[in-house]
């Protein structure tokens, strides 16, 4: 039997948390041997007590255990996630964002494919949704914001091949997974530290912790895994500080490859095309984060 961490990070989303929860606790888990789940909240944000204790008794009526942990200090993503793994006991951790809904097969579905891949450090699912129409396609393999191959990153470094995980028949390898339904063996992020690149808006944070967890074995995706993912605002900072961030993390991404000089030409080429694409929407805010960023690749201090 397989213990299973479920850690959810969040601030102040409580009508999309609770979805969550329910979801959680609806789960059929007659076919995965009775597993030992721990339900873990990493907050923010603030979270009624009322609702805590609703929460609370609804897990602990599935046979669960219940944390809640609310950060006073150190905001952000990543070190929620950082936060997490100390905090959990079980051998593996789900990650799911607190926008999510996972059909009731989910959880048996996950353990199941732990066990099919006794070798793997971490296995990642589907946000239903998610996909790309073939010129969109076509427009991201020319802007290097996607790979010909599922389960790779593009040449500047982004995942916008998961837009096609919808069409995979089975199980497949891959380097990275998506944020908002990831799992890994706790022994393969056991050493998760802050970084002091990712704070607030942390993209590519799970790009950078499926990397940390390659490091231990295979990565896989299971098309089984799929979610209802209802996508709530991603960031509560402003639009030209997103835009920047986006660029920015990504040169510390590449950095962090060591990818040398012809993955940061392709993230200029990347950079230009997101600019040129918010030109017709007049969005000077994103215009002038991306411009912004683009400085940063030529910056030696931060991408050498």
């Amino acid at each position: 039997m397989q213990g299973l961490s479920v850690v959810i990070c969040t601030r102040n989303r409580v009508q999309d948390l609770t979805r969550c929860i329910h979801s959680i606790a609806a789960q059929n888990l007659e076919t995965a041997g009775d597993p030992d789940i721990e339900v873990i909240i990493i907050d923010d944000g603030e979270i009624p007590e009322q609702v805590l204790g609703e929460y609370e008794a609804l897990i602990h009526k599935q046979g669960h255990s219940f944390m809640y942990y609310r950060k006073n200090t150190d905001r952000g993503l990543w070190l929620s996630r950082v936060k997490a793994v100390q905090l959990a006991s079980r051998e593996i951790i789900l990650f799911l964002d607190d926008d999510v809904e996972i059909p009731g097969h989910y959880l048996a579905s996950l353990l199941q494919t732990y066990r099919d891949y006794p070798d793997c450090a971490g296995v990642g699912g589907v946000a239903i949704g998610m996909s790309n129409s073939f010129l969109g396609t076509l427009r991201c393999l020319a802007s290097f914001q996607q790979s010909f191959s599922s389960g790779k990153l593009s040449l500047s470094g982004q995942a916008g091949s998961m837009y096609n995980w919808h069409k995979a028949k089975r199980t497949f390898k891959t380097e990275f997974q998506h944020g908002c339904n990831m799992s890994f063996r706790r022994a393969a992020i056991q050493h998760l530290a802050p970084v002091p690149w990712l704070k607030s808006y942390s993209v590519g944070e799970d790009i950078l912790m499926s990397r940390i967890a390659s490091q231990s074995g295979p990565l896989y995706i299971n098309p089984e895994l799929k979610l209802l993912h209802h996508e709530s605002p991603a960031s509560r900072d402003n639009l030209e500080d997103v835009a920047y961030t986006r660029v920015l993390n990504h040169v510390h991404l590449l950095k962090d490859k060591k990818s040398g000089p012809l993955g940061y030409l392709a993230l200029l080429w990347t950079t230009q095309y997101l600019i040129l694409r918010e030109r017709p929407r007049k969005n000077e805010a994103a215009i002038s984060g991306y411009r912004r960023g683009m400085k940063e690749i030529f910056n030696k201090q931060t991408a050498q």
